[in-house]
């Protein structure tokens, strides 16, 4: 049979129509569908949350329970005294409920219920419970003196009894007992003896308001038998169900959905809008979870102060940087970054400026480095950056002098400038051949090479280094045994002559070291080392005694003693200088303490208040090789110095070059306008003494007249000094 064209119309039609209700009843069952599954994952996994924070609110309930009891301390007297201060201080003021104090046997001494002196029984719902578990107690306590005889009262105070039990009452709660070791009276050394403390908290209806009102679960309560998912049992340690607790669930996503029921009502109209709606609803909460996430993951990887990679990413890169990939082969640069001196300026400014200080060097080591780089703060003040993709060791040479430049430009921290600077130590390696591990040690290795080369500048490593710091630490220990037998160690002193009459005015002290292998050691050598190694007090007091001993020995006008800026970290310096004075007879006014700018860059009321004390005591000090760092006029006059010493390397071009001599006169007039006396060292011919002379300088020490001498020799010039009056140089 043959349909008419209208009825075949008709028929297209209403399959059409159908076909499009069908379609939009399955794309509406499907929307509804997934917004149900995904309503019911959220609200299932909130769920799930508060399950868990249950449970850990009534573990961490349980687990102070013993905490509390470990540090509760009852006295015999108390125990005797009837009164609610000792039931308040057991129950109320811990939070617990009952408390009671058994005797060794099994005589109740006291109950304490809800802060109150309840007598000296258990209470009914109390004994049937406890009573098994403290019989499994004192075994547990027999079994282990029976296994360790020497086990004392006190060592069985660490084994107690913590349970989550059910009452007679059908209440539910915790129970801790543990032995009390002070009650004992000491008389006898039997475990089992032992008074016990049993404490008891309720899982009743005021903890479970607590945990309600802590963590946001709404109706937390007991009930006898679950009737809803909502559910957590509690169970005894024999895996017995003692109640369930229920709750009121937090249903995110049926909250969110009455928000947008308005909106849904209208799209369900619009199949097609409302499955667009949804995706961008799923899309929203997708992307919420995963920027919740992000922002977890960025702080569990970055400092919190700086910003940079933690430790944890560091090493993360540092095992990626292998495979980085680029055109050609190419290395891995590994820099260990340390900024010089970072503990006198956080002493100085404070640990906010030192905080501060870091963020700033933070900031510059980021501008500086490209993307693919990582710049981490490992700790303290030590950095390191990882840069792959190296083609050579110029490319890496040249990245660290630009790091050590970027930061040479003053920092401002809070209101003051500070000058700062970096020692990097440099491995370039390629990461398929190396470790990470070996890559990060000989990055270090070179760090310690620049710091021994005197900071402020990089070092590339090389295998050399590793010998180098295996001598170094030989040195170290060598250095401390000559300290402690006095082998090796001696001094040698260079005399100081005044200007004008040519006469011995004093001698400078310096140290030398006959080393058994490598002969003759100028300090140089070893000075750093000591600095280094801490041994630098030691050594400098080694040093003054036998310098202080000579003066006396050979009637020296006055002796000068080096200090490293290393000793005036040390608060009882000036106490330690006026005791060795006062140990070898050497009157103050005859010692000179020698010391560098570095002394007056610290800038600290510790190292003014040594200097006062030296000073006050009647100890001149001398500022060495002035001209060759950054001291300034205020420096000086804060510091009240009462000797400039002119380093030799503006004395040896004093009489050659015009510039030089226009320095050293504006040093002369500086120093006697501050009341200074001033000696020039390294003066090598009599041109050079003429024109200090001339210049003003009070004193003169070189070659010239003297190279250091042996205490005999000294002896000698002092002797030849005060017979002939001017020594012949001066003629």
């Amino acid at each position: 049979m043959t349909l008419s064209p209208s009825k075949e119309g008709h028929s297209v039609s209403a399959q059409i129509v159908w076909a499009a209700v069908v379609l939009a009843i399955c794309l509406a069952a499907v929307a509804i569908f997934s917004v149900s599954w995904a309503m019911g994952r959220i609200d299932d996994r909130a769920l799930g949350e508060q399950r868990q924070t249950i449970e850990a609110a009534l573990f961490e309930a349980r687990a102070r329970l013993a905490a509390d009891q470990a540090a509760t301390t009852v006295t015999p007297d108390e125990v005797a005294i009837e009164t609610d201060e000792l039931d308040r201080r057991l129950t109320t003021a811990l939070g617990h409920d009952r408390a009671y104090i058994l005797a060794p046997d099994g005589k109740v001494l006291r109950a304490s219920v809800d802060g109150r002196y309840a007598g000296k029984i258990f209470t009914l719902a109390d004994s049937f419970v406890l009573q098994p578990i403290i019989d499994r107690l004192r075994l547990r306590i027999a079994r282990a003196a029976f296994d360790d005889p020497s086990l004392r009262s006190a060592d069985a105070a660490g084994i107690l009894a913590l349970r989550t039990v059910g009452f007679a009452d059908s209440g539910q709660g915790f129970v801790s007992i543990r032995p009390m070791d002070s009650l004992g009276d000491g008389s006898t050394s039997n475990p089992t003896d032992d008074h016990l403390l049993i404490s008891i908290k309720l899982i009743d209806q005021t903890m479970l308001q607590d945990i309600g009102k802590q963590f946001g679960i709404a109706n937390i309560r007991r009930v006898a038998h679950p009737n809803s998912a909502v559910w957590l049992p509690i169970l005894n340690r024999e895996g017995d169900i003692l109640t369930y607790l229920a709750w009121t669930p937090s249903k995110p996503a049926q909250a969110l959905l009455g928000e947008a029921a308005p909106a849904l009502a209208v799209l369900l109209l619009m199949v097609g809008l409302a499955m667009a709606a949804l995706l961008v609803w799923l899309r929203r909460t997708s992307l919420t979870m995963e920027a919740s996430r992000a922002h977890a993951t960025y702080f569990a990887l970055h400092d919190p102060l700086t910003g940079l990679a933690n430790r944890a990413l560091f090493e993360t890169r540092l095992k990626e940087a292998k495979d980085y990939e680029f055109l050609a082969e190419t290395k891995v640069l590994l820099i260990s970054v340390d900024i010089d001196r970072f503990k006198e300026i956080n002493d100085s400014w404070g640990h906010a400026a030192g905080d501060q200080l870091l963020r700033e060097v933070a900031k510059r080591l980021m501008i500086e480095m490209p993307e693919e780089a990582t710049v981490a703060r490992l700790g303290g003040d030590e950095f390191a950056i990882i840069h792959p993709g190296i083609l050579s060791e110029g490319q890496a040479r040249w990245i660290c002098q630009r790091l050590i430049q970027s930061i040479r430009t003053p920092l401002t921290v809070g209101s003051d400038r500070v000058d700062v600077t970096l020692s990097l130590g440099a491995a370039l390696e390629k990461g398929n051949e190396v470790t990470p591990e070996e890559i990060l040690r000989r990055a270090d290795v070179a760090l310690y090479a620049a710091k021994l080369a005197g900071r402020d500048g990089f070092a590339l490593y090389n295998p050399e280094m590793d010998r180098e710091k295996r001598e170094r630490r030989t040195l170290e220990v060598e250095l401390r045994n000559a300290l402690l037998t006095g082998d090796g160690l001696h001094l040698v002193y260079q005399p100081i002559y005044a200007s004008q009459n040519g006469r011995i005015a004093g001698a400078e002290a310096l140290i030398r070291w006959m080393h058994p292998t490598r002969g003759l050691l100028s300090p140089d050598h070893f000075i750093a080392l000591a600095e280094e190694c801490d041994i630098i007090d030691t050594l400098g007091e080694w040093v003054l005694r036998e310098a202080c001993r000579f003066a006396v020995s050979s009637d020296l006008p006055r002796i000068a003693v080096n200090v490293s800026p290393i000793q005036f970290q040390n608060a009882r310096l000036a106490e330690r200088i006026l005791a060795i004075l006062a140990e070898t007879g050497l009157t103050p006014d005859r010692l000179e303490v020698e010391i560098t700018e570095g002394v007056l860059l610290q800038n600290s009321s510790q190292t003014q208040e040594t200097l006062g004390t030296l000073r006050q005591a009647g100890v001149s000090v001398a500022l060495d090789d002035f001209g060759t760092g950054y001291a300034s006029i205020s420096y000086l006059r804060s510091y009240a110095v009462d000797k400039l010493k002119i380093d030799k390397s503006y004395s040896q071009l004093v009489d050659a070059d015009p510039v030089v001599g226009h320095i050293v006169r504006l040093i002369v007039e500086t120093a006697r306008a501050l009341g200074m006396s001033v000696t020039a060292e390294g003066v090598e011919n009599r041109g050079q003494r003429r024109k200090l002379t001339s210049m003003g300088c009070t004193y003169l020490q070189g070659y010239l007249f003297a190279r250091p001498l042996v205490p005999d020799d000294m002896r000698d010039a002092l002797s030849r000094d005060s017979r002939d009056g001017t020594d012949q140089k001066f003629g």
